[in-house]
C-alpha cells in the first residue's frame, strides 16, 4: 500500500546570527522594514509567537500592509533578501490586509542523501517481494526445497504467474512517484529519487513507495503541481493497464486474496465499471448464477487488470482530502484554511468506515493522524492557483469518486 508523500517544507527553523546579536531593537527593525521599501507599503508593525513545523513556536515580527506588486515574483525577492540578514519570511492575507511575517532563522533543506544503488536495491527487492505476492494470488508458490536440488521449474513457474501483476503495479507506483519528481524538478524543489519499500508479508509484496522534497514548495502553485502529478500519472498508467487487461485471457484459478476473503466480489467503482461495460459487453450477464457481475470476477482473476485495480485503489488512497495525503495538497490549495474542516470531517469518515466496512482505512487513518490532519500553508500562501489549476483540481474531485469505492472487498459469502 502506498505511503503519503512527505512533501512538507520542513520548516525547521535553525537560528544564525542576525543584525539583533549586534544592533539595538529599533536598528533591527529598521533595516527589516527597509527591505520592503519598494514592494511593500507597511501599516503597522505587531509581534506574536509563531507556530512552526517542528511543533515549536518563534518569535515573529509582522508588517502589515499592501503588497506593491503580484506575491508570486515578489516572495523569492523577500526570500533572498530577508535570508542575508538571518529571517524567513512569510505572506499572508486576512481580508484586505497582506502581511509580511519575519521568523528569526532560515528554513534548513532536509539533509537526505542517498546512493542510487540504495534506490535500485530496493527496487529490485520490491520486484521480487510482489512477484511473489503475485504468484500466490494464481496459486502458483515457490518449491524452496526443489529451488535448493537445482530444479528451476518452480522458479519459473512463479515468475510467469507473479511477474505481469507485480510490473503492471510497480510501473503504476513508480510513475506516480516520478510525477512528483519531475513536477518538483521543475519547480526547482529539491527532491530525492522514489524509496521503493518491499513487505514480503502483505498482500501485495509491497508497502509502495515515497520521496521526499527536502526543500521548501514556497506557494500554491508549486504545491499543486507537485501534489497532484503523482496520481494523475500513476491514474493514467493503471487505466491504460486496466484496459489493456480486459483483452487478455485470465487465469485459471481463484485468487487466493479473494479466497481468503470467501468470494470474489471486489467492489467496482463507476468509472472501471462503465469501462468494462462498454469494452467487454460479454461479460455483463452475472457469474455462475450468482448475482456477482463477472466484470469483477473477470477483473480478479486477470493479473494485470487486478493489478490495475489496486493502482486506482492506492490513487484514491492517496487523493483522501487530509493532511500530508496528495489529497491534502490538493484541497488546501483549491480552499485553503476550509481544507482543515474537511480534513477532520474526512477522518472521522475513515474511522467509521475503517470499524464497519473496510478495516484497511484504519492504517491510514492513524497514518493520516501520525503527520497532522492539518495542511500547513506554503511560504506564500497569497499566490492564488490560476483558472486551468483551478478547474484540474475540481476534476481530480470528481475523479475521486469515479475510481473510489467504499467496499473495495466484500467479507463472507
Amino acid at each position: 500500500m502506498a505511503l503519503p508523500e512527505l512533501m512538507g517544507e520542513s520548516e525547521f527553523f535553525s537560528a544564525r546570527p542576525t543584525v539583533s546579536a549586534v544592533q539595538s531593537a529599533e536598528d533591527t527593525l529598521q533595516r527589516l522594514a527597509a527591505a520592503l521599501e519598494d514592494v511593500f507599503l507597511i501599516y503597522n508593525v505587531d509581534y506574536q509567537e509563531h507556530s512552526v513545523r517542528n511543533g515549536s513556536t518563534a518569535h515573529a515580527i509582522v508588517f502589515q500592509g499592501k503588497l506593491l506588486a503580484d506575491s508570486e515574483p515578489t516572495y523569492p525577492i523577500l526570500l533572498k533578501r530577508y535570508n542575508a540578514l538571518g529571517y524567513t519570511p512569510l505572506l499572508r492575507r486576512k481580508g484586505n490586509v497582506d502581511m509580511v511575517v519575519l521568523i528569526e532563522g532560515i528554513v534548513q533543506t532536509r539533509r537526505i542523501n542517498s546512493p542510487r544503488w540504495l534506490h535500485l536495491a530496493l527496487l529490485l527487492l520490491t520486484i521480487i517481494t510482489a512477484t511473489l505476492s503475485g504468484a500466490q494470488f494464481q496459486g502458483a508458490a515457490l518449491n524452496v526445497r526443489a529451488l535448493q536440488r537445482g530444479n528451476l521449474e518452480s522458479l519459473a513457474n512463479v515468475i510467469q504467474a507473479g511477474a505481469p501483476f507485480a510490473l503492471t503495479l510497480l510501473l503504476i507506483l513508480g510513475v506516480h512517484e516520478m510525477g512528483h519528481y519531475f513536477a518538483a524538478r521543475r519547480h526547482k524543489v529539491e527532491v530525492t529519487l522514489p524509496y521503493f519499500i518491499p513487505f514480503p508479508f502483505f498482500l501485495l509484496g509491497t508497502l509502495g513507495a515515497v520521496i521526499f522534497i527536502k526543500s521548501p514548495l514556497n506557494n500554491r502553485k508549486a504545491l499543486f503541481d507537485v501534489g497532484i502529478s503523482g496520481p494523475l500519472a500513476g491514474f493514467v498508467v493503471a487505466l491504460i493497464a486496466y484496459i489493456i487487461g480486459l483483452f487478455l485471457p485470465p487465469s485459471g484459478v481463484n485468487s487466493l486474496l479473494l479466497q481468503g476473503i470467501g468470494n470474489e466480489r471486489i467492489g467496482m467503482p463507476i468509472l472501471l465499471q462503465g469501462l468494462g461495460d462498454v469494452l467487454r459487453p460479454d461479460l455483463l450477464q452475472t457469474y455462475s448464477g450468482r448475482n456477482i457481475s463477472s466484470l469483477a470476477v473477470f477483473v480478479a482473476r486477470q493479473p494485470i487488470a487486478f493489478a490495475a485495480w489496486f493502482g486506482m485503489l492506492l490513487t484514491v488512497l492517496n487523493l483522501l482530502p487530509i493532511g500530508q495525503l496528495d489529497g491534502g495538497h490538493v484541497m488546501y490549495t483549491l480552499f485553503g484554511e476550509a481544507a482543515w474542516t474537511i480534513a477532520l470531517i474526512t477522518f472521522v469518515g475513515m474511522i467509521f468506515l475503517g470499524l464497519t466496512i473496510f478495516p484497511s482505512l484504519l492504517f491510514f487513518a492513524l497514518l493520516a493522524f501520525l503527520t497532522g490532519l492539518r495542511h500547513p500553508p506554503p511560504g506564500d500562501d497569497i499566490t492564488p492557483l490560476d483558472n486551468g489549476r483551478k478547474l484540474l483540481g475540481y476534476a481530480t474531485i470528481v475523479l475521486f469518486f469515479l475510481i473510489g469505492t467504499v467496499t473495495p472487498f466484500t467479507f463472507g459469502r
